[in-house]
Parts: C-alpha cells; structure tokens; sequence
C-alpha cells in the first residue's frame, strides 16, 4: 500500500472513531442528564456502557449501510425512501431496547406501554437527528473521496497526454533524420561504397538504439553523447575532411538527464545549413556545462548565418526540440539562437539540472572529446 494510501485510510479511520466516540457520549450525556433531573441517577459509566452498546453497534451499521446506498443526484429517488423506512426502523428497535431495559432497572411501576410511550416520546427526535447526521457524515466522506479520486485521474491522464504528445515529437523527429541520412548513403553508394556501407551500418545501430530506448523520454547527457557520436560518424563520412566536430563536456554534467535525442536535430541544423549549403569546411562544437541549478548546451559552427537559421525557426528539428522541452519542463527551460563574432551561429538550450538515478558505468576524464575526420 502506497503511503497515501495509508494516510487516507488512517484518517477515514480516525474519523470514524471520532463520530462514534461523539455519538456514543451524546446519548450517554443526555441520558444521564435526563435521570439527574429526576434525582434517580446512576453511575456514569452506566449511561456510557449502555451508550456504548446500542450506538457503538449501530453507528458502523448505519455507515455501511449509508456508504453501500449513498444519496446522490442519480441514487435518491430510490435512496431516500431506504433511508426513511430503514431509519424509523432502527431507531424503533434501538428505543424499545432503552425501554425495556429502563423498565428493569429504575421504572418497575411502569407497563411496557408506558414505559415504550415514556421512552419514544424522549429520545425519538434525537435518536433519527443522529442517524441522519451519520447518513450526512458518510456522504461527505464520500464526496471527498470522489472528489480526490477525480484529481487523481485526471493527473493521471495528463500525464498519459503529455507522454503521448513527447512520443508524437520524436516520431517526427525520426523520419525528419531517417530521409536526410539515407539520401547522404545514395549519394556515397558509387563514390564511396565503403563510406555508403559505414552510414547503413550506422543508422541501422542508431535505430535501434532508438527502438530499445523508445519508451525512455529522458537519458544521462553520457548515453545521448554515445547516441550522437553515431551520428557524427555518419556526417563525417559524408562530407570527409570539409568537416570536423568536437564534444566538449564537463565531467560533473555527464550523469545529468537530458531528453532523448536533444542534440541530434540541433547539430543536424548545423550541419545542414553550414557546410551543408557553403563552401569550404566547418567545426561543429558541441558544449555542455552547468551554469547555477541549470544544465546548458551549446551547439555552434562558424560557417553559418543568422538569418539563415532563422528561417528554419519553423522546421521540424528545433520547433520539435522547443516543443520536447515544454513538455517536459514548462517555463524552466530555453532554447535561443543568437549570432557568433565574427560569424556563425550557436543555439543555446538550458533546462533543469537533475542527475541521473543511477551513475553511468566507467569512469570519464575531465572533458569528454571527440574529433573526428
């Protein structure tokens, strides 16, 4: 059982022990009231005792019986006559027990009718006051928890939303990359077979990297740096020697979670509209580091320009991105675009800093590189 759980049936638990301990020294202290004013008083206790006995057994009773027929606007036609019936009902065996037994003990001169007449003429109004209010009690008891078990739902079908919605993102994420890559290998197939078998070999691994870890929404930066140097490698063989790329990430932000594949359509975008429609060759620069209690990330080349990169604003990769990161981290997080001197490009993303569950396995040097060629 989860905790809330737990809590909530303590304190329904608590409640209904503090309704019956009231309604049991109601009736005692009424009663004993009652005789006091006569001068025919008995103990205390006797009056809780027998308090005890006749509410402490009907007070759960009428509990349950209010909680299995609760009256509601879809129950009360059938409900409240029920209650009616079963309520006269009850209250008449519960004051003709008090009767015969205030007879035996402090009334002898009395008949049964008298005594019946005495005792229904006294604690009628009283006795159904209470179990009306013990009908209300559990009716409130009951929409609270109606009440809570709607919230829960409902938190948990945004939470299905959302996921849905971040499942959505990536799988037009993965097209986007699938045609751009598999164009690249058509374009090596005759100039470089080598090179077009490097790219397949690569993609169908980074595929299915992406097949097992589909259902994951988030990774350590370590495992998303693991999954981008299959991509790297496929953009080198791509463009050869015009191209290089270099990783650079501080050791205490490696075991830091990161959303799934963040960095591939940023870089893709770099690549893209850098070497990609210019001439002469390019470094694309990968960052990560931590800046207070957020993680930032920094993918730049020189061999872009700003208006250029605003004018994908709109494309599937960063617009996804953007998207992704709403999601998973409403209004603390930021994607942003902003123009290198003397030239280029850096898009900047910064989101929460939170560590992984579990530590990354081996052991990292104080920067994480890869260059390639």
């Amino acid at each position: 059982m989860s905790d809330h759980r737990l809590i909530t049936t303590r304190r329904g638990m608590l409640l209904i022990v503090a309704g019956w301990t009231a309604v049991v020294l109601v009736f005692a202290i009424q009663w004993y009231v009652y005789d006091a004013a006569r001068g025919n008083v008995d103990r205390f206790r006797y009056y809780l005792w027998w308090s005890c006995y006749t509410w402490g057994v009907l007070t759960p009773l009428v509990a349950i019986f209010a909680y299995r027929h609760p009256i509601n606007t879809a129950t009360w036609k059938r409900a409240l006559p029920l209650h009616l019936v079963t309520s006269v009902g009850l209250i008449a065996i519960e004051i003709s027990a008090e009767a015969m037994l205030g007879k035996l003990r402090l009334h002898h001169d009395l008949s049964v009718r008298e005594a019946l007449r005495h005792y229904f003429t006294r604690h009628t109004q009283l006795s159904l006051l209470t179990y009306w209010m013990l009908v209300g009690a559990v009716q409130l008891y009951q929409m609270h928890e109606e009440a809570r078990k709607r919230e829960l739902r409902s938190s948990k079908l945004e939470a299905r939303l959302s996921a849905a919605q971040l499942e959505v993102l990536r799988a037009q994420i993965h097209p986007h990359f699938l045609f751009n890559t598999l164009q690249a290998a058509t374009t090596l197939i005759y100039e470089d077979p080598e090179g077009a078998e490097d790219v397949l070999l690569r993609l169908s691994e980074l595929l299915r990297v992406s097949i097992d870890e589909s259902h994951v929404q988030e990774v350590p930066l370590q495992r998303e740096l693991e999954m981008l140097d299959l991509y790297v490698g496929i953009q080198s063989r791509r463009f050869g020697d015009r191209l290089q790329f270099v990783v650079s990430v501080d050791k205490n932000v490696l075991n830091c979670m990161v959303p799934a594949l963040v960095l591939q359509p940023l870089v893709e975008n770099a690549v893209h509209h850098g070497i990609g429609r210019n001439k002469g060759s390019d470094t694309v620069t990968i960052r990560g580091s931590q800046e207070g209690e957020f993680l930032r990330l920094e993918v730049f080349n020189r061999n872009s320009q700003l208006g250029t990169a605003e004018s994908v604003r709109n494309g599937v990769g960063l617009t996804n991105t953007r998207a992704r990161l709403e999601q998973l981290y409403g209004n603390r997080q930021e994607l942003r675009l902003y123009r290198l001197e003397p030239s280029g490009v850096c898009t900047g993303i910064r989101m929460p800093l939170r560590s992984a569950p579990v530590q990354p396995e081996g052991r990292c040097d104080e920067h994480s590189s890869i260059n390639r060629r």
